[in-house]
């Protein structure tokens, strides 16, 4: 698809790139729906298959991920689906597992022993975790709660907004390749940075993205408004949630 010329940012750009907004430094995107809809585009082999779950693992996902699924068509569900690491007190990179807003839980027993975590940390750990998602889960209003007969055999196409250090995407992937008998798992995001798209190609079959970069910042940046909805994304999570965007008009990255 041929596009206009635009100033070289160290870019590497996917098929079906966009023209995209000079509003705001960066930014490609005049919004999520814009963004769900240019990404949709690059998952048209996925159109109308029943066996296709779209998954959504945060607000702003939700956004790009309903869209996705509108598109491509009615037989393809979209869930939202949180996941959070396990953490370890003082590295908090360092994951022991992670716990999911159906309540499924992951560890890595090989990890938690080798740093000494006992058993009642690691439980009261979870069990904050899990109390957590189940409000952000139960908040959203738009489909059912994930599920083993919803998600085993299936082709699961997972979407988030974009991908910073890809920490939330990797649990999420993890977590469901763990939990579930997937027939597929593809990861669909907005913007993903090319070193983490080929790392994730080791736990997945596929990763579809619009814009591929040797640096990506911070998420908000892809975006025009960066990490205040526009009113339609605005619309879109107040049709979503039950709280909208969680008491607040934007999007929350750590």
């Amino acid at each position: 698809m041929a596009t206009e010329p635009r100033p070289n940012y160290g870019l590497s750009l996917s098929s079906n790139v966009i023209n995209g907004s000079r509003r705001r430094s960066w930014a490609v995107f005049d919004d999520r729906i814009h963004a769900g809809e240019q990404l949709a585009n690059n998952l048209h082999e996925y159109a109308g298959d029943p066996n296709v779950v779209v998954l959504s693992i945060s607000r702003g996902g939700a956004v790009v991920g309903s869209v996705v699924a509108s598109a491509l068509g009615h037989r393809v569900p979209h869930l939202y689906y949180v996941v959070r690491p396990i953490p370890y007190a003082g590295m908090p990179r360092l994951s022991l597992g992670s716990v999911a807003g159906d309540g499924s839980v992951r560890i890595d027993n090989g990890v938690a022993r080798s740093v000494g975590v006992g058993d009642r940390a690691l439980m009261r750990s979870i069990e904050e975790i899990d109390a957590e998602l189940g409000l952000e889960q139960a908040s959203f209003c738009a489909g059912p709660v994930p599920t083993r007969e919803l998600l085993e055999g299936k082709t699961l196409v997972v979407v988030d907004d974009g991908m910073e250090a890809g920490d939330t995407m990797r649990e999420a992937v993890m977590h469901l390749k763990h939990c579930y008998r997937v027939s597929k798992v593809v990861v669909a995001v907005p913007v993903c940075l090319a070193d983490l798209r080929k790392q994730l190609l080791r736990h997945v079959e596929q990763v579809v993205d619009i814009v591929s970069t040797v640096f990506v910042g911070s998420i908000a940046r892809w975006y025009v408004l960066g990490v205040t909805a526009s009113g339609g994304e605005q619309r879109a999570l107040d049709q979503m949630f039950v709280n909208g965007s969680g008491g607040g008009r934007g999007f929350d990255y750590e």
